[in-house]
């Protein structure tokens, strides 16, 4: 079981009269609950006649889901059809009918007692916009003919709460799958070309520009590594060498597939905004709060003498602990390992041996039971912090020519030092404490550079660091991505990376490997 510590958000920000989020108290809800209390997230806005879009997304489910019982004077958003038992949800309505549906919110938690955050977003509602809850951003469908070139110049010309928009990049399943259920027309333009090289496709637009998709023709041959690609069967198939841009939605199917720059079935374009780019600022009249539920030290088992999974969450990783209630004995069967970094005993609480194969170790590092932890947003919360940056760049730059802090996982270049010199570094942080296993780096997308070796330093309060790795061995290519594990599990918030060699400049991306 990860350990979490909450870190809860006050109210956001206000802009106008009193707009922003209060966010709830962090409550404890057992494994199996069905429909309790959320927590009672309140709003404020300047009036109640305005409709207002509401996002509401669960991180670290495990199982969990949210409902709302009460839902008078609302209404779901394009592609949403349930108000019950959902991971993520958008909405909108008056603040006080919002208000009302907030406080009847519950929670269902699966079958393993977790961490669970709620997530909650407010903006004024536009009907000509949809909200995807999981990346963040903002689309907008343009319907009408048009050729591909137009459409990426118009899209560039379009702006919307403070930022201005570009075609849209696809750059996962989530955000393809999102985009099938919650835009209309088929046969939609998006962002990347292949008119240079022919089979070579490139991301021509937004904050991906210059990401290689792949190298050759077909649905998979030439797919670049750990980079987002949904060709339909026998695509991309440069017809002719003519067929140089793509849609998705390919009639009416969730998959790409490659066309000439005009096509009479063209059914429009979709705009894309994202807070982080351009970077100069973030949007504006959108706030944003949340909640860390099941912040417990421990997880506690207090009504049987079975450790087994069927009673203890995760029985390989109990990484926040294992507590044992007074009277309470925890037999630990043959061959069975418990990897926990605390054994809490209370009163008589004791824990049993079987034999020589039943044993106790300290939470030990390894990829399994984890995910990757490399945002491409730097904004509420705060992901990223770097030393410095080439030519001074501000997180997620970029103009087609250069962009020095770009440093996620993937990203169309990377991080890169503002000098070819030892003392440079790059901090990711995680919003809350967890527990982290070890770290992911690529080079530099775009160039032969690379970092070869690393100190690694951990830190609860970005001010008292330890040392976890000194001068580790990390790539040896500018694609690959290369985990590199701690010695034991650290319980962390920030990690910084620190090189001590390279290959042409320290340069990287990177993310954390996170347990589950």
């Amino acid at each position: 079981m990860k350990k979490l510590f909450i870190i809860l958000l006050s109210t956001v920000s206000f802009r106008g009269i009193a707009q922003g989020i209060t966010a709830p108290a962090p409550l404890t809800i057992e494994a199996n609950a069905t429909n309790v209390d959320a927590g009672n997230f309140v709003i404020t806005w300047g009036d109640n006649t305005s409709s207002i879009l509401v996002s509401v997304s669960l991180d670290y489910i495990s199982g969990a889901s949210i409902s709302f019982p009460t839902t008078t004077g609302l209404t779901l958003n394009t592609g949403y059809t349930t108000w019950t038992n959902v991971t993520s949800i958008v909405f909108y309505g008056t603040r006080d009918n919002i208000n009302n549906a907030l406080a009847a919110m519950t929670v269902s938690m699966g079958s393993r007692k977790t961490a669970i955050r709620i997530n909650l977003e407010i903006s004024s509602y536009d009907a000509n916009y949809v909200y995807n809850p999981i990346n963040k951003h903002f689309y907008r469908f343009i319907s009408g003919n048009i050729s591909y070139t137009s459409a990426r110049t118009n899209a560039g010309t379009i702006t919307f709460k403070g930022k201005t928009g570009y075609l849209v990049t696809i750059t996962s399943q989530q955000e393809q799958d999102f985009i099938f259920n919650n835009t209309s027309g088929s046969n939609l333009w998006f962002a990347a070309t292949d008119e240079v090289t022919d089979g070579t496709w490139i991301i021509d637009a937004g904050p991906e520009r210059g990401t290689v998709l792949k190298t050759q023709n077909g649905p998979t041959a030439g797919n670049i590594a750990g980079v987002y690609n949904n060709w339909c069967g026998g695509e991309p198939n440069g017809s002719g060498h003519s067929e140089d841009y793509p849609v998705t939605k390919w009639g009416g199917t969730n998959c790409w597939n490659d066309l000439p720059a005009s096509y009479s079935a063209v059914a429009g374009y979709l705009v894309e905004f994202s807070s982080d780019f351009p970077s100069v600022s973030a949007y504006q009249g959108v706030y944003s709060n949340y909640v860390v539920h099941n912040n417990d030290i421990a997880f506690t088992l207090s009504s049987t003498n079975s450790l087994t999974s069927a009673t203890v969450s995760n029985v390989g990783n109990i990484f926040g602990g294992l507590q044992i209630n007074d009277g309470h004995t925890i037999t630990v069967n043959t061959s069975t390992n418990v990897n926990t970094n605390k054994l809490l005993f209370n009163g008589t609480g004791k824990i049993v041996f079987t034999d020589g194969t039943s044993k106790w170790r300290p939470g030990t590092s390894s990829a399994t039971n984890t995910f990757t932890h490399s945002p491409s947003t730097n904004d509420t919360p705060l992901y990223w912090s770097a030393s410095d940056a080439w030519n001074n760049d501000a997180f997620a730059f970029w103009d087609g020519t250069y962009g020095h802090y770009t440093p996620w996982l993937n990203s169309n270049q990377g991080w890169s030092a503002n000098a070819a010199s030892q003392g440079h570094s790059l901090t990711l942080i995680y919003p809350v404490p967890a527990y982290i296993t070890g770290i992911v780096t690529q080079g530099r997308q775009n160039m032969g550079q690379w970092v070869t070796q690393a100190n690694v330093d951990v830190s609860l309060d970005n001010s008292n660091w330890t040392r976890v790795l000194t001068s580790a061995n990390l790539n040896t290519d500018q694609t690959t991505q290369v985990n590199t594990l701690f010695p034991t599990v650290q319980y962390a918030k920030y990690v910084k990376v620190t090189p001590t060699a390279w290959n042409g400049h320290p340069t990287m991306r990177m993310g954390l490997l996170i347990k589950q």
